[in-house]
């Protein structure tokens, strides 16, 4: 379940939006490397040891791939490529790397599935996505933690 929370927006500059309340996706906590691995061994027959050797070696292989121009794509997860920042020139003599170029940028692309039905495209890490209230997780952990610590009646 993905928890929100509301916010108001306070931006006066937004005329349409200011005051609303809206809804903000909450992260509870963050998960790891270890984390990632445990759950991947469980899952099948190889060694968390073994994961996180490969999945170490992932974010170095990504960069050099993508340092080379070329665009990553991880199946089930999505794309990623290089993105570049440039000020325009006047003209094609004009532009020079050092005076044009501002900025580079990771972009990433989810992958997406499209229903056959509907022809809707639904990105795969969002497919059986649910969403709740955070102040209800609040209450019930709170709730729980109120019954452990009440004595129980003979």
């Amino acid at each position: 379940m993905v928890f929100y929370k509301l916010v108001q927006n306070n931006n006066e500059r937004m005329t349409d939006a200011f005051h609303k309340w809206y809804a903000k996706a909450v992260a509870i906590g963050t998960k790891n490397l270890d984390d990632i691995a445990e759950i991947i061994q469980r899952n099948c027959t190889v060694k968390k040891s073994d994961v996180k050797a490969v999945l170490t070696e992932l974010p170095e292989v990504l960069k050099d791939m993508l340092q080379d121009s070329y665009r990553v794509k991880i199946s089930g997860l999505g794309s990623f490529k290089m993105g570049i920042k440039s000020k325009g020139a006047e003209t094609v003599k004009k532009f020079s790397v050092s005076e044009n170029v501002t900025g580079m940028h990771i972009l990433f692309l989810p992958e997406s599935e499209t229903d056959k039905s509907s022809g809707k495209r639904t990105k795969s890490l969002l497919r059986g996505v649910t969403i709740g209230d955070i102040s209800t997780m609040a209450s019930k952990a709170a709730l729980d933690a109120s019954k452990e610590n009440t004595p129980e009646e003979p």
